[in-house]
């Protein structure tokens, strides 16, 4: 986890929103769609997954409804934990998923315990990431999988284009290149490292995002944020258009492995295009 919090990164208004768009109980592009491509072919009936950075738990209740999983949410953000839990328990499924809020630093979890670490767009938060990975690596059982999506910048230096959309975003990103964590999960001694870059698909689907919210869907912006909020809100959709357009904003998928007992040699890694 981060050193730094992110206690004001969400207020009420902006977590409608993002609701609005991307799902109830969604705070990052796709919704359940996007969840099953980062889990693609995993077995997780029954096992344990811990989701990184959990949100209002939209993620985690998909996983325990369409995969079977049982879920630990981890969260740095108590009042968005409140949520995920209030959420989880009027959907019935308090029995199958937990939510904790975690101080940053090492995980509270035992080492060897789980069976997947799950993450969603939510490592761009993070500033170390090789120190994230080695909780990742600890954590899980071996033969166990990190499956996770997150928001990657390109080779060149931040633009002004770049730095306007950090400007509108407001919030606290670090981002890495997709090849940066390959090296950093080889590193810590994961295997089967798959790397795809997913940019296109965003571009895409951020494109539809920013008509919905300047056509069909203003209206309702404008009734949730107000007048002024809902510009500055159109604006950040735009400003995240061009970047994503120039490549200087990307999106990744990423799988690797904790190697077996008898599987302890050197990382092997893939990429797709």
């Amino acid at each position: 986890m981060s050193e730094e919090t992110h206690a004001n990164d969400y207020d009420p208004k902006l977590l409608a929103m993002l609701e609005l768009i991307w799902g109830e109980g969604f705070l990052s592009p796709g919704g359940p769609a996007a969840v099953d491509e980062i889990v693609h072919d995993l077995d997780l009936d029954g096992k344990l997954a811990i989701d990184i950075g959990s949100g209002l738990g939209g993620v985690d209740m998909h996983l325990a409804r369409q995969h079977g999983a049982r879920v630990i949410g981890l969260e740095i953000e108590a009042p968005l934990v409140d949520l995920a839990k209030a959420a989880a328990a009027a959907a019935g499924l308090a029995d199958r998923i937990e939510f904790r809020h975690c101080m940053p630093g090492p995980l509270a979890l035992a080492d060897r315990s789980v069976d997947v670490v799950f993450s969603k767009d939510s490592l761009i938060h993070e500033a170390d990431k090789a120190g994230a990975f080695a909780e990742y690596f600890r954590v899980l059982k071996p033969g166990g999988w990190l499956a996770m999506s997150d928001w990657m910048r390109s080779e060149q230096p931040y633009s002004e284009d770049m730095e306007y959309w950090f400007e509108m975003e407001g919030l606290t990103y670090h981002m890495w290149q997709l090849d940066a964590y390959g090296t950093a999960l080889k590193e810590t001694g994961f295997v089967e490292i798959s790397l795809a870059d997913t940019s296109s698909d965003y571009r895409a689907l951020c494109d539809r995002e920013y008509a919905l919210m300047a056509g069909e869907l203003k209206a309702e912006m404008t009734g949730v944020l107000g007048k002024e909020s809902c510009e500055h809100f159109l604006e950040n959709w735009r400003a995240m258009t061009v970047v994503l357009h120039k490549g200087e904003l990307r999106t990744g998928r990423i799988r690797a492995r904790k190697p077996k007992p008898e599987n302890r040699r050197a990382g092997s890694e893939s990429k797709r295009p």
